[in-house]
């Protein structure tokens, strides 16, 4: 059995008919939904018959992995921790002490930097992708964290990760690294109209 929290709320909504009376925007969302579902469906191979094997138990016996109980925010800390942590390695490692980190992954200089030292301080894309992933994962655990300590309840939060993934364009700049992510954005943004216009109804209005 699945655990509620498991069970897919919307998956079902774009494979009925739209209503007519919701916008063009809304309308495109649920036929590009539609259109991607269709596409994975055609591509969907029936599974190979394969003995199993179990990734955890063979990742175990090597040196590099150990196996934890650590709480999911506590490990969500700790990612968000040493991924501060790398990507300042990597600053200092090309002595750019100019250059400041912050913890919410913005990198700024701490002074005008001259034309020299504005080309020695850029980084390849890999850098700054990884700087915007972690970024967003610090918004999810801190938002994790207010919930924990009892600063907002389930609802509030369940609402701030809903908006954290239906925005990740506004909040990050990921597709400046890597363009391909829009497609992602994108969808994020379909399932995000699906949704507001399915509860945003009656005298609620649009939230």
């Amino acid at each position: 059995m699945r655990r509620a929290i498991d069970v897919p709320l919307v998956n079902q909504w774009f494979k009925e008919h739209c209503p007519g009376g919701y916008p063009v925007k809304v309308r495109v969302s649920y036929q590009k939904l539609l259109k991607c579902y269709v596409l994975n469906k055609l591509h969907q191979r029936p599974p190979k018959g394969l003995k199993k094997k179990y990734l955890f138990r063979s990742l175990r016996s090597t040196k590099f992995f150990q196996s934890t109980e650590l709480d999911w925010v506590e490990a969500g800390l700790q990612v968000c921790r040493q991924g501060y942590n790398m990507l300042n390695l990597l600053i200092h490692r090309k002595n750019l002490d100019y250059l400041h980190l912050d913890y919410n992954f913005n990198l700024k200089p701490v002074k005008t930097l001259t034309t020299k030292e504005r080309k020695k301080s850029r980084f390849g894309n890999a850098f700054h992708l990884c700087r915007e992933i972690l970024r967003l994962t610090k918004l999810v655990v801190d938002s994790n964290v207010q919930f924990r300590l009892g600063n907002v309840d389930a609802y509030q939060l369940a609402d701030g990760l809903q908006y954290t993934f239906s925005h990740v364009g506004q909040l990050t700049g990921m597709y400046r690294y890597k363009y391909r992510l829009m497609r992602q954005i994108r969808m994020c943004k379909d399932l995000k109209h699906l949704i507001y216009y399915r509860f945003n109804t009656g005298p609620v209005g649009k939230g």
